[in-house]
């Protein structure tokens, strides 16, 4: 479940951040070491919220979606990020939003970045961030790249359900996902916590066990430990029995 290009960015992350820090992870601090990405908390967010950010920092207002709440929001411009937070949800919640919209902040921004000015050079940092229209060989390579031209901006609605492992969801927020859980909860060191715990009966009851513990832990909100702890359990120790199957 867990890719190389996502163990690749965590371990860059806290290479850059000089050190993981311990569970539960707020990674407030460390992102202030490694990235140049500023963090905001409001006591409600809302569209209007963000939109009314970017005009009073005189920067571009997408504008035209209707008003409604968000987790989190991201924007990003000139090798920067801004990063919004619903100060009113509860610590949990805010935790893994700020782990997800730094994900997207380095899956969907930095790392195509870097590809652009791999393929053109650092003259093309003026046209990806709306300084002069971008010419054909550096739209081209920001395409390829996956770079965006101009305002970077991510929107984290509200969800009912676990994201990981629903087929919904799919591509950068996948992505955002899988590296968000493994800066706050890494595959290895769950799959090593809960080998300590001992063999459960069932592969059932072992994904309960692996939800208690992403909570307790490491701090995750129970929605989200809900969708991670099937996936996580069976790649690390296989799905259901044939004795799991026979006692439903």
């Amino acid at each position: 479940m867990t890719t190389g290009f996502i163990l690749e960015q965590a371990a860059a992350f806290w290479s850059r951040a000089g050190r993981p820090v311990p569970y539960p992870r707020d990674l407030d601090e460390p992102i202030a070491v490694a990235l140049p990405l500023a963090v905001t908390r409001l006591p409600r967010l809302w569209l209007r919220d963000a939109e009314a950010y970017l005009a009073r920092a005189q920067l571009p207002v997408p504008g035209g979606e209707p008003d409604r709440p968000l987790h989190g929001c991201l924007f990003a411009l000139g090798g920067q990020g801004w990063v919004m937070l619903d100060g009113a949800a509860p610590p949990e919640e805010r935790r893994f939003t700020l782990a997800h919209e730094t994900a997207h902040f380095i899956c969907d921004y930095l790392v195509p970045r870097a590809r652009a000015v791999e393929r053109i050079g650092p003259a093309i940092t003026e046209a990806l961030d709306g300084m002069r229209p971008p010419a054909v060989a550096e739209r081209a390579a920001a395409a390829l790249a996956g770079a965006p031209i101009g305002l970077h901006m991510h929107l984290m609605a509200r969800r009912e359900h676990g994201p990981i492992g629903c087929q919904e969801i799919e591509g950068a927020e996948t992505r955002a996902d899988q590296l968000a859980l493994e800066l706050l909860a890494p595959a290895g060191e769950v799959e090593r916590r809960l080998r300590v715990a001992g063999p459960p009966r069932s592969h059932r009851d072992r994904v309960k066990l692996a939800e208690g513990l992403l909570m307790r832990d490491f701090g995750l909100p129970p929605v989200i430990a809900a969708g991670y702890a099937e996936p996580l359990c069976r790649a690390a120790f296989g799905g259901r029995s044939f004795r799991d199957w026979l006692a439903g």
